[in-house]
């Protein structure tokens, strides 16, 4: 994994992983329309670049250069990149199809920043552009860990607000309406 490219991951392994996922999925999950998903990897060189994939049914293409006009558009550098590539979660786009919530990245407006704390301290950020719109937009801020648990459904966002494990800042209704992809 140390001499993988962005290039090489989104062209060669996230397609291998997204058809590992989808065998044997529901019909339910596999009639879900279009999803389109645009990555920007800020990077120097091989380390950076725009990949665009495009998931249909149990198909999915992936596209140099990424898709206008994309349903959700993530930017990330290249260091935050590699960590979540090295990690043993699915991109987001993944579980957003297998937990049929395609219609619900579809219908968002909006930009969302993410500033996760890991437990070494780090800070993983990324930027997610739903509808190709940057406003309304909101921050979130907590440890991944917790984050991780909000979006399977083992802490629910309003819960996770209370206890003071999620601050934000920005737009109530977008964050209200983001909470939709969690459980």
């Amino acid at each position: 994994m140390s001499d993988m490219t962005p290039a090489v991951y989104f062209s060669q392994i996230v397609p291998q992983r997204f058809a590992e996922a989808v065998a044997g999925a529901s019909e339910e999950v596999l009639a879900q329309p279009e999803l389109t998903v645009t990555y920007t990897i800020e990077g120097e060189g091989d380390q950076g670049g725009v990949f665009g994939l495009k998931v249909a049914g149990s198909s999915i293409e992936f596209i140099d250069g990424g898709i206008e006009g994309a349903d959700l558009q993530l930017t990330l550098s290249y260091d935050n990149w590699r960590s979540a590539a090295e990690g043993d979660g699915l991109e987001p786009f993944i579980d957003y199809f297998l937990r049929r919530k395609v219609e619900v990245v579809k219908n968002l407006r909006g930009m969302v920043k993410l500033e996760l704390t890991r437990s070494d301290e780090s800070l993983f950020e990324s930027v997610s552009i739903f509808g190709g719109q940057s406003e309304p937009s909101v921050t979130l801020r907590m440890t991944t860990d917790d984050y991780r648990q909000m979006l399977s459904g083992e802490l629910n966002g309003q819960m996770a607000f209370m206890m003071g494990k999620l601050r934000f800042e920005g737009s109530l209704p977008l964050l209200m309406q983001i909470g939709a992809l969690s459980g």
